[in-house]
């Protein structure tokens, strides 16, 4: 599955919430997936990925979004030492995430600019 680093981190916060109807569904379908299947193979891809296919960001395949969730990915893969094209399971990247960014402060200045951020971090 590929999906984009700032991703890891929406993931694990999702508590049933999107941006439509159609978004929320298969965001659902992708976390269900993950948590049933958490050797799951996870590329770490730049640019729009599995969870993009249905977001109303997401225009002829490119984000209106791009300057916020460019530097959501940057900082996600500094932080985590991760690199575009890794392919590891997603337990692997979750942890890191959770470890490196959820259990620290660097969650607020990922993700502070983000219109779900106070939803997300409210979420255990």
């Amino acid at each position: 599955m590929n999906l984009r680093p700032h991703h890891l981190l929406c993931i694990q916060k999702f508590t049933g919430h999107g941006y439509d109807e159609a978004f929320t569904e298969h965001m659902t379908d992708i976390v269900s997936k993950l948590k049933d299947e958490p050797i799951t193979k996870i590329t770490v891809t730049k640019g729009c990925d599995e969870l993009c296919k249905v977001c109303p960001n997401n225009i002829n395949n490119s984000c209106t979004s791009l300057q916020k969730v460019d530097f959501m990915d940057s900082s996600v893969l500094g932080i985590c030492e991760i690199a575009y094209g890794e392919n590891v399971s997603w337990e692997y990247l979750a942890n890191k995430a959770r470890k490196r960014i959820f259990e620290t402060d660097e969650f607020n200045n990922i993700c502070s600019s983000c219109e779900w951020f106070e939803l997300c971090k409210n979420t255990k």
